[in-house]
């Protein structure tokens, strides 16, 4: 493609982004205005709340635990239809499911951290869900692989529970099936199964949200200071906390103990960063050497999700016909526009709290200068599968679209499992 013609599209690509995250903001800045006003629930709750039966919640975390392991069969059964090899099913799940950030986490559940070697490169990794994979793996038969997969589907049995029980204290039932029904065929869920903190991450963000809807903030901290330490982004939850002082304001219910309270809880949820960043001294000597890591080797640094659209857009023209065209530079550039289309035009129908949340987690998450796996990270917001649940759609393309997503995540299985390509 013509240099400069590639240029403008890159261009062209960045002032999209800008443009519908713009309104976004602009949209969340005139809704704070109405919570602060009391014209506006912060979590978009009133006074008579309803919390989905249990037997509906045990329904779907049963939904997650199926499909997972539907999946793993469906991995096993392309690896023998393609002739990829003859072992059983237990004995190949480690090597078809043992790919990319898995091997890390393995490592750092056998062998902890190190400042020397290649291995030194470990510590960008989060240290909460190979801490647990070493912790359970007694009960995985001494095997840190085994452990990490049944935290991955304890975690996205939970994580399915709280998206149906957080879409349905809001919507009611045929939106609270939905949204779970999102969560489960995206394309992506397939990390849900792996040896990722994907189900980890999402669960504990989800519970965080679900307690504090309850009313039990300590609690809500306390998942987000877990959520802090399995990914940096959990420290966004801390948000959460803070929405929910200032939709105290206009009830005379915000005075000092309150603000006092808010910022004990909100110090809470960075305790898991600041935890992290404890291990990175005890290691290295210098609490901020993950970032040098980061740096050098995965040329991460600081930047701007429109640069990141940008550079998205410019490795998708220019890597036409590469191993990792589709799979990577196609398949994020459209996750990224889906999510910056589905917050400009249905932020407003879901909660403030969850839209000014899922605002900020996508600024942020997209932000790297390089960015490989910002799909994956998108699939973790929280309120993705209500915002998706909430689009104004009839219920036949609703089905469509879950259909369409089923059918990609057959592919993107193959794609982990087999092809090896997926991030």
């Amino acid at each position: 493609m013509n240099d400069m013609l590639a240029f403008v599209l890159e261009q062209l690509a960045a002032g999209i982004s800008i443009l519908l995250m713009g309104a976004c903001g602009a949209g969340l800045l005139m809704r704070f205005v109405r919570v602060l006003r009391g014209q506006e629930e912060a979590c978009g709750l009133a006074a008579g709340r309803r919390f989905a039966p249990g037997t509906q919640l045990m329904l779907a975390a049963l939904a997650a635990l199926v499909s997972r392991i539907a999946l793993y069969v469906l991995a096993y059964a392309l690896y023998r239809l393609l002739n990829a090899g003859g072992d059983g099913f237990l004995s190949s799940l480690e090597s078809l499911w043992t790919h990319w950030d898995t091997r890390h986490y393995t490592a750092i559940a056998r062998e902890g951290y190190t400042s020397v070697g290649d291995e030194r490169l470990r510590l960008v990794f989060f240290p909460l869900y190979p801490l647990l994979m070493r912790l359970l793996a007694p009960l995985a038969g001494g095997s840190v692989f085994y452990s990490g997969v049944l935290i991955s589907l304890a975690c996205s049995a939970g994580a399915a529970a709280c998206v149906y029980d957080l879409s349905y204290m809001h919507y009611g039932r045929d939106t609270a099936v939905r949204s779970t029904a999102y969560f489960l065929l995206s394309p992506l869920s397939v990390f849900l199964c792996c040896v990722y903190t994907e189900a980890l991450f999402i669960c504990l963000t989800m519970l965080a949200v679900c307690l504090l809807r309850r009313g039990h903030r300590w609690l809500a901290a306390l998942c987000g200071m877990l959520s802090a330490f399995t990914r940096m982004p959990g420290v966004i939850a801390a948000g959460f906390l803070i929405i929910d002082y200032f939709g105290r304001i206009p009830k005379k219910k915000a005075g000092a103990r309150a603000l006092l309270a808010c910022a004990a809880q909100v110090i809470i949820v960075f305790g898991g960063l600041f935890a992290y960043w404890a291990i990175n001294y005890a290691v290295t000597g210098d609490a901020f050497m993950y970032l040098t890591y980061q740096r050098e080797n995965w040329y991460q640094q600081p930047g701007s999700f429109w640069n990141s659209t940008a550079n998205t857009m410019h490795y998708f023209l220019g890597g036409a016909g590469e191993s990792d065209w589709l799979w990577t530079w196609g398949f994020q550039l459209l996750c990224m526009f889906g999510v910056y289309l589905l917050l400009c035009f249905g932020a407003g129908r879901i909660p403030f709290d969850l839209a000014a949340y899922s605002f900020v987690y996508t600024a942020v998450v997209l932000s790297p200068t390089w960015l490989l796996s910002g799909a994956r990270y998108l699939y973790a917001l929280c309120a993705l599968p209500m915002l998706l649940a909430r689009m104004r759609a009839g219920r036949t393309e609703h089905l469509l679209l879950l259909v369409l997503s089923g059918v990609l995540l057959v592919v993107w299985t193959f794609g982990f499992t087999i092809a090896v390509q997926v991030l």
